[in-house]
């Protein structure tokens, strides 16, 4: 509601990538995380979730929209973050640019 971004996380399935070569990928402007089908896992989004909940720490308390994807987390205890998650089935009437 502020307008403040996170730095998206990107997916790849090589951890260091070729076209990567001299660069060191913890510098880009993007979160680069890598898994054998490059997909998004639920290790990847708790880890997030915790590092994000970290940060709203000295910020604020959030309320998170999620739906019922299997890489969602929903045993995860959070401080600041309030994880509510859509009803199955119906993400594609309730988010229409998904």
């Amino acid at each position: 509601m502020l307008g403040d971004f996170e730095t998206p996380v990107v997916i790849g399935n090589a951890e260091k990538p070729r076209c990567f070569k001299n660069i060191d990928v913890r510098n880009l402007s993007v979160s680069w995380k890598s898994n054998k089908k490059a997909w998004m896992s639920t290790e990847i989004m708790s880890d997030w979730l915790v590092e994000f909940d970290n940060k709203m720490k000295k910020k604020r308390k959030i309320i998170l929209f999620m739906d019922n994807a299997t890489s969602h987390p929903d045993d995860l205890k959070l401080k600041n973050i309030n994880l509510v998650f859509l009803p199955p089935n119906t993400s594609s009437m309730l988010q229409p640019l998904d």
